[in-house]
């Protein structure tokens, strides 16, 4: 698992946590709490690393949520990052 210290950052270590049980609602939590620019494009860029690992989660947050443009900022910043595509 990327490495997350739970005390300093417990909403994103909760998410990154979430997305080895394939649920999303934590990593959409995540993004919901980042309120500036630096914030946000580290969550993006952590929860893009975690996709790359393991992404059933990210395809479910899509499924339950088509045109979550958070969601989307992670798949986007995924492939970027990776080449790939879920």
């Amino acid at each position: 698992m990327l490495q997350v210290d739970p005390e300093k950052d417990p909403v994103l270590a909760r998410a990154l946590t979430g997305t080895l049980r394939d649920e999303w609602r934590p990593a959409a939590d995540a993004m919901a709490s980042a309120r500036e620019w630096e914030r946000r494009a580290y969550i993006v860029l952590t929860l893009a690393e975690a996709a790359a690992r393991r992404d059933e989660w990210l395809r479910n947050w899509l499924r339950a949520r088509p045109g979550d443009r958070d969601a989307m900022a992670v798949r986007a910043a995924m492939e970027s990052l990776h080449g790939t595509s879920s």
